[in-house]
């Protein structure tokens, strides 16, 4: 197993992001934690990243022969089993997940896919036994995979709606899906699909995002069963106004905004600070709400993918090798 330690850069900055940055340049893509110490990130260039500390240090605890895989997505079912998700490669078609059951000292595949345009955008858990992972469409249906058993096994949902031409999820930071108890809803570029019982019957659900190949929902944040967020953007074209955020107080049958969510760039991923606070980071900067998402507040423009908090404690991370970590109600 190959065991790496980073140099770190660390560069206070006016925004209160204290940020290190890592000599592979990785980008980050997804994150995921236990408690308050307890963080792991997952990205390109073999990344699965852990902190005990709360981010102060990381350690890098891929196995050597998955250094080249991009690992776009990572699950952390209790404080020594993890899954992490190798998007895979559509033309190559095959895409796989390992997991440890000692905290990251040993690794093994639990599930490997070779279908012909098989890619793993997000991977999610209920609990420790209960998850879910979402690729981009096959044979004009939603590919969600579910399992029952902790990632041990996995079987493909299969009545789900059908799909539109060209609909897919992005990949940018394990966002597009969300679970609330029994409710799972995940998204495409501009629908969200909706199970009240954790996937047995399936709505679709009409959103104001516009759809393309780079543009629209890049990820969905339910705070309960019946508010939630959806952000997004478009990662290619940042000179152009387009929707950030949308919310709903229904479930998600009726997304509203605001006309100042249109703007410049990309939010891609959300987290609760506190039960009155929420922070959204993306390609356009941070921005704050305390309101649920309904009004969000620019904070600076430093780029990240994903960001997840606990007890007043944010962690982000992005491209570059770069990670944030934000004490609130701290001089750090």
């Amino acid at each position: 197993m190959r065991v790496l330690f980073f140099i770190l850069l660390s560069i206070q900055l006016k925004a209160q992001w204290k940020i290190q940055t890592f000599e592979n340049k990785a980008s980050f893509r997804a994150i995921d934690r236990l408690d308050t110490d307890n963080i792991w990130i997952s990205g390109s260039k073999g990344s699965i990243l852990k902190s005990t500390d709360g981010g102060i240090s990381w350690k890098n605890v891929c196995p050597s022969k998955f250094k080249d895989f991009d690992f776009r997505g990572i699950a952390v079912l209790n404080k020594d089993e993890i899954i992490a998700m190798s998007a895979g490669d559509g033309f190559e078609n095959k895409a796989f997940c390992i997991k440890t059951i000692d905290s990251g000292q040993t690794w093994e595949v639990v599930l490997e896919k070779h279908e012909k345009g098989v890619f793993f955008d997000t991977i999610k858990f209920k609990d420790s036994k209960i998850g879910y992972i979402l690729g981009d469409a096959i044979d004009s249906k939603p590919y969600l995979l579910q399992t029952k058993d902790g990632g041990k096994s996995w079987t493909r949902v299969q009545n789900l709606p059908d799909i539109m031409v060209g609909e897919a999820s992005f990949a940018a930071s394990n966002s597009c899906i969300s679970i609330i108890k029994n409710s799972v809803w995940f998204n495409t570029q501009n629908r969200v699909f909706y199970s009240k019982n954790l996937g047995k019957t399936w709505q679709v659900l009409e959103t104001p995002f516009e759809s393309g190949q780079s543009l629209g929902i890049f990820g969905t944040f339910f705070l309960s069963k019946n508010k939630g967020i959806i952000v997004g953007g478009d990662y290619v074209d940042d000179k152009r106004a387009t929707l950030q955020y949308a919310f709903t107080e229904n479930e998600g049958k009726l997304w509203q905004t605001k006309s100042d969510y249109q703007r410049n760039g990309l939010t891609e991923c959300i987290s609760k600070i506190t039960d009155a606070q929420l922070i959204s980071v993306g390609t356009i900067g941070t921005a704050i709400s305390s309101d649920d998402g309904k009004t969000w507040t620019a904070q600076d423009k430093e780029s990240f993918h994903v960001v997840s908090c606990k007890d007043n404690k944010c962690v982000a991370a992005g491209g570059n090798g770069r990670i944030g970590v934000w004490h609130f109600g701290s001089a750090q």
